[in-house]
């Protein structure tokens, strides 16, 4: 190949079979059927034993007109495969359900396959040790009931899976729907087995060698802008709120939530001041007046927290639901309108604590957690920027500041502090395939940052549809028509000539 990258050689073997399960309460489609194969622990040594991996497949409604198995992988690492295409909350087009047996793998490591067992925290560690050597804390603890587990948990073995599951599902070619992380597994399967792939569909694509330190350093900027549109978004429906005419007058307003929530206020950067926003004893200096908030604007809202957080012990900005769920919310315009609203006390702010969810749910939760750790702590292949030590402990210990917390957790090294790579990043290459995949991108996505698009864009050959505006996950939810009706011309005919589409706009 002049790519240079070699498929496995797979020789005639007998499928794998399939244990037929019941399927679990995650999955509300009726028609959906849930069963598991027994595969490596360690595809590349298969005498290290067995694990079993579930998967769902939701049969196309039109059997006779049935367009071949698009397998999908809702992305994280972690997330859940039976939620993705089982659960009608994720309102797939009705065409996707009409026309395609739908099939998603729930990756290694998660409940439903063999989960890893986190459960008994490994014995040496106090609370300083455990945040030195975050990474070998969690990896030792799950070894300690999942021994010689851990270190599986790759895309390299994940890929793998889904061959195991193609074959024991007696499928010729399979397309591909990957989300997020899933553009990157998904272009890993394809590169190895492009005689087994027929489309691709990479929506929200991730940067292979920014795995992972790279990639959560590369969210920090997004979030705060994506942040900044939704106030601006709030502020263009301040009849509908009343939480402002600007966006910094609807941050203000966030923040004084967050300050009765907590006693102390968010310090993430607010959006830049207008005119509008200049005190009226001062509104004569105009721009000039604005522009001088705005200089001074992030290190007075570090020192309002600071100063609110000694007039108040004990209070932390990262206890507020409210906080938590606008960081967990924002990258989904579709949420905007119940975010905005509950910020305007309209509607009450969802309980993040968790204890409304039920026993299964808590333990999915908590496993799916560890699970993504173990996966990014084994394939990171960024070097960790130790200067921004300081900087993570003081966000994380100190102020609190989720936004900020989360990004330099990973690129200052602590996240995975201890625990060496055990895989590297694998080869993606679309050279092969004899359908040229599509990926779809939003210019400010958060997540996976648009300009960060083109690395995997260009190894797997993709044709682009730039979508213009905000969003991770441009595919979810049937929401945005242009995107939807691409998608399915796409995997219909191979091909698209939609290179752009607008954003979705939300409807108040």
């Amino acid at each position: 190949m002049a790519s240079g990258v070699l498929a496995p050689v797979v020789t005639a073997q007998e499928a794998p079979q399939i244990t037929w399960e019941e399927c679990p309460p995650q999955v509300d489609i009726s028609t959906a059927q849930c069963g598991s194969v027994q595969v490596p622990m360690y595809h590349a040594d298969p005498s290290a034993g067995d694990i079993s991996v579930g998967f769902i497949k939701v049969p196309a409604r039109d059997q006779s007109n049935v367009r071949g198995a698009l397998f999908g992988n809702a992305g994280g690492p972690g997330g859940d495969a039976y939620s993705f295409f089982g659960n009608t909350a994720m309102n797939w087009p009705e065409e996707l359900y009409n026309e395609w047996d739908l099939v998603a793998v729930q990756p290694r490591g998660l409940l439903g396959s063999t989960p890893v067992d986190c459960n008994t925290p490994a014995p040496g560690y106090d609370e300083f040790r455990m945040l030195t050597q975050a990474g070998a804390f969690i990896r030792e603890s799950c070894e300690l009931a999942t021994p010689g587990y851990t270190a599986s948990l790759t895309t390299d073995n994940t890929a793998e899976d889904w061959e195991w599951v193609r074959r024991a599902l007696d499928e010729e070619k399979i397309s591909i729907l990957g989300l997020s992380y899933g553009t990157y597994l998904g272009s890993v399967y394809a590169t190895r087995y492009p005689s087994h792939t027929d489309r691709v569909v990479l929506d929200s694509a991730m940067a292979p060698s920014l795995g992972w330190n790279g990639v959560m350093a590369s969210q920090g900027p997004g979030y705060i802008n994506t942040l900044h549109d939704f106030f601006a978004w709030t502020a263009e429906n301040n009849e509908t709120y009343g939480l402002g005419e600007t966006p910094l007058a609807v941050y203000q307003a966030w923040s004084n939530r967050i300050v009765a929530e907590t006693g102390t206020n968010p310090t993430v950067a607010p959006p830049p001041a207008r005119v509008g926003d200049v005190p009226p004893a001062f509104a004569w200096a105009g721009q000039g007046g604005a522009d001088v908030m705005n200089t001074v604007a992030p290190t007075g809202v570090a020192l309002q927290g600071l100063a609110t957080q000694l007039l108040n012990p004990g209070s932390n900005q990262a206890m507020s639901p409210l906080l938590n769920i606008t960081r967990g919310t924002i990258p989904q315009p579709s949420t905007w309108p119940n975010l905005a609203a509950a910020i305007a006390g309209q509607e009450p702010v969802p309980d993040v604590s968790g204890s409304d969810m039920d026993e299964y749910t808590q333990m999915a939760l908590a496993n799916s957690t560890t699970m993504q750790r173990l996966v990014m702590c084994n394939e990171n292949a960024v070097a960790p920027n130790h200067l921004e030590v300081p900087r993570a402990a003081w966000s994380s210990l100190v102020t609190g500041d989720i936004f900020d917390a989360s990004s330099t957790y990973f690129s200052s090294g602590l996240a995975c502090s201890g625990a060496a790579p055990t895989s590297g990043t694998q080869p993606v290459d679309g050279s092969q395939l004899d359908v040229r995949p599509l990926m779809i991108q939003g210019t400010s996505d958060p997540q996976t940052p648009y300009h960060l698009h083109g690395e995997l864009a260009q190894a797997m050959d993709a044709h682009v549809l730039t979508v213009d505006g905000p969003g991770h996950g441009q595919t979810v939810g049937s929401l945005n028509p242009s995107v939807t009706a691409a998608m399915l011309d796409y995997l219909r005919t191979g091909t698209t000539d939609v290179n752009w589409a607008p954003g979705l706009n939300p409807t108040p």
